[in-house]
């Protein structure tokens, strides 16, 4: 978690700084997203090794202060997050699972750094992985180069994580993410923007345009941007615009956007997850869920709730906090929405439950579960029919698969 611009400040001999309510949001989130990573992707029974790169290029120190207590930073948050899932994913199995890792932790700041390479023998996550750590002084762009290759080289399945907590949007700009992903295509990629900062200060002038530059806005684009911010409701039309602007940019085909809640600092700061698998990003929705109320976006629950569509001026920006009332709205909207949704494919043939995660996954804030259970209702209800590779229906009470076809009903309900 970034020192820059000493937002935190770490010294070697002295106590850890506090950490703000945000800043533990942002901790909680990436310790649940972690653990569902990795639930997932060392679920095959017969694997017998997984391998893994987890980067910080904003590390700062690792350790914070809460309440008198000692609070992890986001490098001990990856080094716990598999130790933990070592013992996790192996009970049960037959044949033990091992996860190969190595971290990279870098900080422009010598002081964090140093702090850094002090605490983690005193730790049990520091301890388990010492001679899987590599600890750099450098800023991200510096480093980021050479770790890509070095992950390239030792795992050329490129199972990575890169966190880039960064105070500014100049520090890691959009080149470092879409370097990672040429050089590491399986990647997830987590990045935080100031977006309430670029948003308020957002100008046509030249020097504003200069400031951009990190994100590779065009005059043009910037243009397009401050039309939406115009609009009613302008703040969450301009947010979706540049949200899509800069997915385009990194070459992703999935990102996460939502904010997490900033009381203290006065500002709306984005957490974005970018990816290129559909299931990680619903993944992301997961952790989300499980912070509920310290995330926050806007707009009505929906199939494409976080989609951007050009004027839409009589769209209502209602707050979604991933609170016990929006699960109630999104189960309800996903419920009416489908069956016209599904309008789209031949009614013959339908989509795959894997091909419809692929296409709602980026829009929405829902989770894998949340489909299945909206699914569940809509097939008992007769509102949709689920297939089975075999040309058959699926039985009610059994599994839906990723290849199972999700259709209309051949004979539609009438409605009085």
């Amino acid at each position: 978690m970034t020192s820059t611009n000493d937002q935190f400040t770490w010294r070697p001999g002295t106590a850890p700084p506090s950490i703000e309510r945000h800043s533990d949001a942002k901790l909680q989130l990436l310790e649940n997203y972690l653990d569902r990573y990795f639930d997932i992707l060392c679920s095959l029974p017969r694997r017998g090794t997984f391998r893994i790169a987890l980067v910080d290029a904003f590390a700062g120190g690792g350790l914070f202060q809460r309440d008198g207590n000692d609070r992890f930073g986001s490098p001990l948050v990856m080094l716990d997050a598999v130790l933990r899932a070592q013992t996790r994913v192996n009970i049960g199995r037959a044949q033990p699972l091992k996860i190969e890792a190595r971290f990279f932790f870098v900080d422009q700041d010598a002081n964090a750094i140093d702090f850094l390479r002090e605490i983690l023998p005193k730790t049990e996550p520091g301890r388990a992985f010492q001679d899987a750590i590599a600890l750099q002084q450098a800023t991200a762009s510096e480093a980021l180069p050479t770790i890509i290759r070095e992950i390239r080289e030792w795992n050329p399945r490129g199972h990575s994580i890169f966190f880039l907590d960064q105070c500014g949007f100049k520090d890691a700009p959009v080149r470092d993410v879409r370097e990672i992903y040429e050089g590491l295509p399986k990647s997830e990629v987590i990045v935080t923007y100031p977006f309430g900062t670029i948003h308020d200060y957002m100008h046509e002038g030249a020097a504003f345009l200069a400031a951009l530059a990190p994100l590779e806005i065009s005059g043009d684009e910037l243009q397009e941007i401050l039309r939406e911010r115009g609009q009613r409701a302008g703040r969450y039309f301009a947010g979706r615009l540049l949200g899509r602007l800069l997915k385009a940019k990194v070459g992703a085909r999935f990102a996460s956007r939502f904010f997490l809640r900033s009381e203290s600092a006065g500002r709306d700061m984005w957490i974005v997850h970018y990816s290129k698998i559909p299931r990680s990003r619903l993944v992301m929705n997961e952790a989300h869920w499980a912070i509920k109320n310290a995330s926050v976006t806007q707009g009505e629950a929906a199939i494409d709730m976080l989609g951007f569509r050009p004027n839409w001026e009589n769209q209502i920006s209602l707050d979604f906090d991933f609170g016990d009332t929006d699960e109630g709205r999104i189960h309800a909207a996903l419920s009416r929405e489908f069956p016209v949704w599904l309008e789209q494919f031949d009614q013959n043939d339908g989509t795959t439950f894997e091909l419809l995660l692929a296409l709602t996954a980026d829009d929405t804030a829902a989770t894998e579960a949340q489909f299945r259970q909206v699914l569940a209702s809509l097939e008992k209800e007769d509102e949709v029919d689920v297939i089975t590779p075999s040309g058959r229906k699926k039985q009610r009470d059994a599994v839906l698969r990723p290849n199972h076809r999700i259709l209309l009903p051949r004979q539609k309900k009438f409605y009085f």
